[in-house]
């Protein structure tokens, strides 16, 4: 794969300076993550304690996902000396219409698995928990908290198909530059001892790297994200990444008593069911296709037809 000629990975040597391969991962990891993010977090839980799945819980990590990204931008722009939206953030009013197609495929995609387990009975409607948000009542603050996930997913793809993606293309081959960020990606949503979520979570990473790389930005990437996580969250109330589930959803599934976990996900939620896998199995392969397509015909600039292209 020739990753270090895309438009996406050169424009991480747009700035003055381009930040050391173990340092970009120094400051995402142990920085970003593990210090800004979880520093937020342990504040709130002092000043603004809240019951976990709240909206407010929800907007608490969304400012915690937003601190990580905006000391990342700081860095980028004072550091690296480069412009914020070679960061994956060109065109940004194509960029926006991208990222609302996005975030529908990322419903879609969720959908089929979700569905696929609740026509087989292996998901059973609940009623909502005591104290829930739910059904068209709850349809503004839905609004409202989907904007939550795409500050959440937007993060997670800056720092991750952003930044490592950008900066591993540079330095490394193609396989190792795409690799490294994807499996930081699944291990940082703690499921290495866990094959279903693992092959999951893994598989989306791949998926979206290569759309990144084909669509030379971001944008589709974080719609799919945060489409993804909140159709799981706040539409069908199956627990995110195996958190809690959220109090507030348009209705609520569970897993039916005499299903197995390895085929409705269990706590984890559908992300760790086997319907997911195939489902993001079959996407990350034909990410990967029309990846390899384009970047075989040693294409350098992307299409006209691209929503999300380069400037």
């Amino acid at each position: 794969m020739s990753v270090r000629t895309t438009p996406f990975v050169q424009d991480a040597a747009t700035g003055k300076r381009v930040t050391p391969w173990w340092l970009a991962y120094i400051i995402v990891f142990l920085v970003l993550i593990l210090g800004v993010q979880s520093a937020v977090l342990a504040v709130f839980s002092q000043v603004w304690p809240v019951g976990r799945g709240t909206p407010e819980a929800q907007l608490q990590e969304m400012i915690g996902f937003a601190a990580a990204g905006i000391v990342l931008v700081l860095w980028v722009v004072l550091f690296e000396r480069r412009k914020i939206r070679t960061l994956g953030f060109r065109r940004p009013g194509r960029g926006l219409v991208t990222l609302l197609v996005g975030f529908v495929a990322g419903l879609v995609l969720l959908s089929i698995p979700t569905l696929f387990l609740w026509a087989t009975g292996a998901y059973v409607q609940v009623d909502p928990p005591a104290g829930a948000n739910s059904g068209a009542g709850a349809a503004g603050l839905l609004v409202l908290l989907a904007l939550t996930f795409v500050v959440q997913g937007g993060v997670e793809e800056l720092l991750t198909r952003g930044f490592l993606l950008q900066n591993g293309g540079l330095k490394f081959p193609g396989w190792l530059a795409v690799l490294l960020p994807a499996l930081l990606f699944t291990l940082i949503h703690g499921v290495l001892i866990h094959p279903l979520p693992f092959a999951m979570i893994f598989l989306f990473a791949l998926m979206a790297s290569f759309l990144v790389l084909r669509t030379g930005a971001l944008w589709l990437v974080i719609g799919i994200h945060a489409g993804w996580n909140f159709t799981m969250g706040n539409i069908y109330g199956v627990p995110v990444s195996g958190l809690p589930p959220l109090t507030t959803s348009a209705i609520f599934l569970e897993p039916a008593a005499d299903a197995p976990d390895w085929l409705t996900g269990g706590d984890f939620g559908t992300e760790a069911s086997l319907p997911a896998v195939i489902v993001l199995l079959i996407a990350a392969a034909v990410a990967f296709i029309v990846y390899r397509r384009w970047d075989s015909r040693g294409d350098t600039e992307l299409p006209s037809l691209t929503v999300a292209g380069t400037a």
